[in-house]
C-alpha cells in the first residue's frame, strides 16, 4: 500500500510540471516529444542492458495498439490542452473519476461483479464530480453548462481507464513484460501526437525558451514516464485497476499542495465538496470491494475424498 501512496504523490507533481512547461512549449508537441523520448530511452534500457531478446509477440499487436492509443496518445493530447485552461489541482480532482470508470469498463469486460453498494458509490461519486465540471474554464470554452477543458480531460480518463484494462490483460494473461508494454506504447503514441502535432500546429513555435523547456522535460520523462508508468504497470500484477484507481483521490490532495507551493494557485469552495463526495463514493465502493474479497478468502476449499 506504501507503493501506491507513493505513486500518487510523485504522479501528482506532474500536472504542475504538466502546466509549468506549457508555457515554453505547444501542448500535442509536447506530448510527441516527450512520450517519444521516454519510449526509446525504455526499449534502449530493455534490450540493453536487461539483455532481453526480441521485441514483443506479434499475435498481440492489436493489444499494443490499442494501449499506444488509449493510454497515451489520446488522454495525454487531451490533458496537456486542458491544462492551458484548468488549474493543475483541478485537472488532477477530474482524475478520480477514474474508479468509477474503470467499474464501469471492468463490469463491461466481466472483470468486476454487479454490486448495488458499488453503484451507489459511483453515484455519489458522480454527483460530487459535477460541481468541477460546471464551467470556470479560464478560456469559457463551454458545452452547454459544462467546461470544455474538464470534458477533454474526462474523456481522457475514459480512455486511459479502458486501456489499463488492455494492459492488465497483456501483464496478467498473456505473460507480456511492463517495461515492453510501456515502451512501446509510450514510442508510438509519441510518433503519432508529433505527426499530430506537425499538421495542427505547424504554424507555431514549438519551443519558445530552450533551456527551461529542457529542464521541465526531463524532470517529466523521469518522474512519470520511467517512475509511475512503470511502478503503475508493476502493481497491476498485486492489485486490480480498480483497486489502484481508488487509490487515485490522493492525487488531487498532492496536486493542490504543489499546485499552491510552486504555482500560487488558490483551492475554491468547490474543490472542497467536490473531494469530499469523492471520497465519501470512493469509501462506500471500497468497502463492497474489501466485503467481496473477504468472502472469497474464506471460503472453504474443497478437498478430495
Amino acid at each position: 500500500m506504501f507503493l501506491i501512496v507513493i505513486l500518487y504523490a510523485i504522479f501528482a507533481s506532474t500536472f504542475t510540471l504538466g502546466k509549468l512547461v506549457l508555457a515554453y512549449t505547444q501542448p500535442i508537441f509536447l506530448v510527441g516529444i516527450r512520450m517519444s523520448i521516454a519510449g526509446a530511452l525504455l526499449l534502449a534500457y530493455r534490450y540493453s542492458f536487461a539483455r532481453a531478446n526480441g521485441l514483443f509477440d506479434r499475435k498481440y499487436l492489436s493489444y499494443y495498439l490499442q494501449t499506444m492509443i488509449f493510454t497515451v496518445y489520446v488522454p495525454y493530447l487531451l490533458r496537456s490542452w486542458a491544462l492551458l485552461y484548468l488549474p493543475s489541482s483541478k485537472a488532477s480532482l477530474l482524475y478520480t473519476a477514474s474508479p468509477f470508470i474503470s467499474y464501469f469498463l471492468s463490469y463491461c469486460f466481466n472483470i468486476e461483479r454487479f454490486a448495488w453498494q458499488k453503484l451507489a458509490g459511483l453515484i455519489v461519486g458522480f454527483i460530487g464530480m459535477m460541481p468541477m465540471l460546471l464551467g470556470n474554464a479560464t478560456s469559457g470554452a463551454c458545452i452547454g453548462i459544462f467546461s470544455l477543458p474538464s470534458l477533454a480531460v474526462l474523456i481522457g480518463v475514459c480512455a486511459q481507464s479502458y486501456g489499463w484494462i488492455i494492459m492488465r490483460t497483456l501483464i496478467k494473461e498473456l505473460n507480456a513484460c511492463p517495461i515492453v508494454i510501456n515502451a512501446v506504447s509510450m514510442l508510438g503514441g509519441g510518433l503519432a501526437a508529433l505527426l499530430t502535432s506537425g499538421i495542427i500546429e505547424r504554424n507555431t513555435v514549438y519551443i519558445t525558451d530552450l533551456v527551461p523547456f529542457l529542464v521541465i522535460l526531463t524532470i517529466i520523462i523521469v518522474v512519470s514516464n520511467l517512475i509511475c508508468h512503470n511502478l503503475y504497470a508493476s502493481l497491476l500484477k498485486k492489485y486490480s485497476p480498480t483497486m489502484l484507481a481508488f487509490a487515485s483521490f490522493l492525487s488531487p490532495l498532492f496536486a493542490s499542495l504543489y499546485g499552491w507551493l510552486f504555482m500560487q494557485e488558490t483551492v475554491s469552495l468547490q474543490f472542497y465538496i467536490t473531494i469530499c463526495m469523492v471520497v465519501i463514493g470512493l469509501v462506500i465502493f471500497h468497502c463492497q470491494e474489501l466485503k467481496e474479497l473477504n468472502s472469497s478468502t474464506a471460503r472453504p476449499k474443497l478437498t478430495k475424498a
